[in-house]
């Protein structure tokens, strides 16, 4: 297994872009299903699936706000190389 220390910047900021979309991916996916809990005929059961999904939410929230202070603002994707081994 190859080290962090074994990756070009450019490839350490192409994957937390890659990251960073993964997250606000799962954060709309889950923002969804809240949207789709809160249309049915609301239940105590309903309500502990709500609140769960909102941690989950804030959870990918933090991730995506820690992993974006690393994320360099003016990354071009072409800085991006691959060894060819």
């Amino acid at each position: 297994m190859k080290s962090k220390e074994d990756m070009s910047n450019g490839d350490f900021q192409k994957l937390l872009a890659i990251s960073l979309n993964d997250l606000s991916i799962q954060r709309t996916l889950l923002e969804n299903e809240i949207q789709h809990q809160r249309e049915d005929l609301r239940t105590l059961e309903q309500d502990q699936a709500i609140e769960k999904l909102e941690r989950n939410i804030m959870l990918i929230k933090k991730d995506y706000e820690h992993f974006q202070e690393f994320s360099a603002p003016t990354f071009d994707k072409s800085e991006a190389t691959y060894d060819v081994d």
